[in-house]
């Protein structure tokens, strides 16, 4: 046993060793929870909801199933990458995190649409914020690889 008093709390932390994967790992559990919770509610809820007719509320199921679907495959990629890749890894993490979230909005908008209103645009804020680190990541990778060259961000100001 180790000095932490958990064998399990030990062989997650040697197998990992990665904060970022601890994170990653983290954000999926609580997205399965929110979304399995939202399945939930919407079992208890009555199908002939006042705030949407059955028309809506079957494309936003649909459209619920593509978005896990989607959400699936990046996550499935995500723990394919390769380590050394690690701006590619962080964003194909980031994206499936946001592929996860926007799937559990399109089932809380059938309970709820006046909280989804609310929630989208933070969704669209932490879009906007994962795209620009990428950037910021991929940009500064560019410029340590290529020391000798003219600075990228002046090339990119001048066009």
């Amino acid at each position: 046993m180790s000095s932490s008093g958990s064998p399990v709390h030990s062989t997650l932390i040697s197998n990992s060793g990665d904060e970022n994967t601890d994170h990653s790992s983290a954000v999926h559990k609580l997205i399965a929870v929110i979304n399995g919770g939202a399945i939930g509610l919407l079992q208890i809820t009555e199908n002939s909801s006042a705030s949407i007719n059955t028309a809506d509320r079957q494309a936003t199921i649909l459209s619920f199933c593509v978005f896990i679907l989607i959400y699936v495959v990046l996550r499935v990629t995500e723990v394919k990458l390769n380590r050394n890749q690690a701006p590619i890894h962080h964003f194909v993490g980031h994206i499936s995190h946001l592929f996860g979230a926007l799937a559990a909005l399109m089932l809380i908008s059938i309970v709820s649409p006046i909280f989804t209103l609310i929630v989208a645009p933070l969704w669209l804020v932490w879009f906007f914020a994962v795209m620009y680190v990428f950037l910021v990541e991929v940009i500064c990778m560019v410029e340590i690889k290529r020391p000798g060259d003219a600075n990228l961000t002046d090339q990119i100001s001048q066009v």
